[in-house]
């Protein structure tokens, strides 16, 4: 195509008016302007267009006519945009970044049947502020999309909007949230009216509600909600944190576990200080309960008394409550719903029961309404028992759901074992420095024949003295004909809990023997009630017994313990004795106060196995190995005993008073 190109001189006399009138047009604006004839061709330009188009635009003028740099350089920016503006005559705009001098430019092209005319501005900085709003956009789409919290957009009656997360957290597709209601998945204890009130007055609205989803579960979140984010339209973020809070209910579980892990160690130093200052049963009851309920881990506590023949649970001691145990059923029995509760069910298991939410478990309806009273969730019921013997129960209650589980449960668990062990102790010392005790004879009709044992008609056994090694083991030793002793061997072998017998002295046609017996009924029974065995002896086949107890002791009780295992033994005698205040009896008392249970085992064993005897009867690395214990331990405390016995004897008490003990 000819180039028709006409430079226009705006220095010049042209002679020309339109040229004149054109060079005025281009010289009155301030952006580039420039001329296309019709065959698209570059005839007039302006100065701002030819120093961005033309060779002014790479520093190197021109004049003032339009050169071949101008003309190239716009129709390759602009030449779509010229074609379509004057093909179609209506005007048309245009964009393209002019790499030369890195700007944007925007073309408006204006035709007529004569050419286009093109006005062009510099769009540089409206680019950035779009490309900076796209970007911007694309950011927050971005956070919309991606974004862990659920966000939805809408008013009260719909959602018009919802990322993916708010899809996951409602339960249902995104799509499915369109239209529907926010209100829809809010829980029931949530007050919404009162909520949208709220952000409407104030703008900005944060807090918390349970949403329950379409299959029924519920999930936990935080809000923070904004009002008119849009006219009419507000913003919601939803935050699920169900398993944060979960963690925060297990923390501070965790921590009153703790803290009433601690308070229980708090009330168990307690009871064995009691027991190391000599306190007595009601003493250490009351010292447990009043500990229990003034730990703010626990409401209240009470032991009570526990009658089998009557199926009664009878008050002996409270603590945080008055007149508990007196106003509510309690029963042992299991056809009685009085006696299917923890109480009950302890005391006919011999095991901890708890109900760590009462007004959940249905074993504990009758006292629910109590309960509520009383302001406790969970209960627990502690037996009091010690070698089997049930001494009553401890009740304990507790404001916090699931109170009594895990380490907690065990730990106050133990305090039964504690108690039992204690009162034990206790019992026996009664029978021990009691001015009077119960004196109970018993015979066990036929026991050898029990036990299949060797025919022993004419045959006597005597038994001297039982030490108790443990809570298991015993060594009894005694005395028979040496005739009988093989027989003694013989049903040795037949007695389950007879471990086996040794001969420790054989003179004068008698027999003197040490007896291993494990976990033996009788003597356990006797034991586990405060007793003890005064003498026992088998003659013509049958077992008899004498055996004491303080005066407190429910002696039915022991013989119905005794009768369980020998359904043949019967009762000879039963009676009330004053033991001997004699100056021996008197030595025994103070020694009794003074040994240790170690240094009586060593003094009695020793005694027993002929150690004192000429020539001795056994020496003392056989009687530690009887005691299980090594000789120079044996020796050590022999010799702690035999400087107490000494001193008993040489150095008279300071003072001399009457014992006085409570009846339990």
């Amino acid at each position: 195509m000819e180039n028709n190109r006409h430079p226009i001189d705006t220095g010049a006399e042209t002679g020309d008016e339109s040229s004149g009138t054109l060079e005025g047009a281009f010289a009155r604006v301030s952006d580039a302007v420039y001329a296309l004839d019709s065959e698209l061709q570059c005839t007039a330009a302006n100065e701002q267009a030819r120093a961005l188009f033309g060779r002014d635009a790479g520093g190197e003028g021109e004049g003032a006519g339009v050169d071949r740099t101008t003309d190239a350089t716009t129709r390759s920016l602009f030449g779509d945009a010229h074609v379509r503006a004057f093909e179609s005559q209506h005007p048309h705009t245009a964009e393209a970044y002019h790499d030369a001098v890195g700007r944007w430019f925007e073309a408006q092209c204006y035709p007529d049947e004569t050419g286009v005319t093109v006005l062009v501005r510099d769009v540089t900085d409206r680019k950035d502020r779009e490309r900076t709003l796209v970007d911007g956009n694309r950011r927050l789409r971005s956070i919309f999309e991606d974004a862990h919290d659920a966000i939805l957009v809408g008013d009260e009656d719909e959602i018009v909007a919802a990322n993916p997360a708010a899809g996951e957290l409602l339960g249902l597709e995104r799509a499915e949230l369109y239209g529907r209601s926010l209100e829809e998945f809010v829980h029931d204890d949530h007050d919404v009216d009162s909520a949208w009130t709220a952000l409407l007055e104030q703008g900005r609205l944060r807090g918390s509600f349970s949403v329950v989803r379409p299959d029924g579960t519920d999930r936990i979140v935080e809000y923070n909600a904004v009002a008119n984010v849009l006219p009419g339209t507000h913003l919601s973020i939803l935050r699920d944190v169900t398993d944060a809070r979960r963690r925060e209910r297990q923390l501070e579980c965790q921590q009153a576990r703790l803290a009433a892990l601690d308070h229980i160690n708090g009330v168990v130093r307690e009871i064995n200080d009691a027991i190391v200052n000599g306190s007595n049963r009601a003493h250490l009851e009351r010292v447990t309960c009043e500990s229990l309920a003034d730990s703010p881990s626990y409401e209240f506590a009470f032991i009570g008394d526990v009658d089998i023949r009557t199926n009664s649970i009878t008050h002996r001691v409270e603590a945080g409550i008055d007149n508990y145990v007196e106003t509510i059923p309690l029963s042992t029995d299991a056809d009685d719903p009085a006696g299917r509760g923890p109480a009950g069910t302890a005391i006919r298991t011999g095991t901890m029961q708890v109900s760590n939410d009462v007004f959940e478990d249905p074993s504990f309806e009758p006292w629910r309404e109590d309960a509520r009273e009383h302001g406790y969730t969970s209960a627990a019921a502690i037996p009091i028992t010690h070698d089997d013997v049930l001494y009553g129960v401890l009740g304990v209650t507790s404001a916090r759901r699931n109170a009594f589980t895990d380490e907690e449960r065990d730990v106050i668990g133990q305090l039964g074992e504690i108690l039992g062990h204690a009162i034990a102790a206790l019992e026996r010392r009664r029978v021990l420095l009691g001015d009077e005790l119960i004196e109970l004879e018993l015979v066990v009709d036929d026991a050898v024949a029990h036990f299949d044992g060797p025919e022993m008609t004419g045959h006597s056994v005597w038994f001297d003295r039982v030490v108790r090694i443990d809570d298991e083991q015993y060594l009894e030793y005694g005395t028979t004909a040496a005739e009988t002793f093989p027989t003694v061997e013989t049903l040795t072998e037949r007695v389950p809990h007879w471990e086996g017998v040794t001969a420790l002295d054989e003179s004068h046609g008698e027999v003197t023997f040490e007896l291993v017996i494990d976990a033996p009924p009788l003597i356990g029974v006797v034991d586990a009630y405060g007793g003890y065995v005064e003498s026992a002896a088998i003659r013509d086949g049958d077992y008899a017994v004498t055996a004491h107890f303080s005066t407190g002791t429910d002696v039915r009780c022991v013989v119905d313990d005794i009768t369980d295992v020998y359904p043949r033994t019967r009762t000879v005698a039963r009676r009330r004795i004053t033991p001997s205040r004699e100056p021996v009896e008197q030595l025994r008392t103070r020694l009794a106060e003074t040994l240790t249970d170690r240094q009586q085992v060593a003094l009695e064993m020793a005694y027993s196995r002929g150690y004192f005897e000429w020539p001795r009867h056994s020496s003392g690395e056989e009687v530690a190995e009887a005691m299980t214990v090594t000789p120079a331990t044996f020796h050590e405390h022999l010799r702690a005993a035999q400087q107490k016995l000494i001193t008993a004897i040489l150095e008279p008490p300071e003072t001399t008073r009457d014992a006085v003990t409570d009846d339990p």
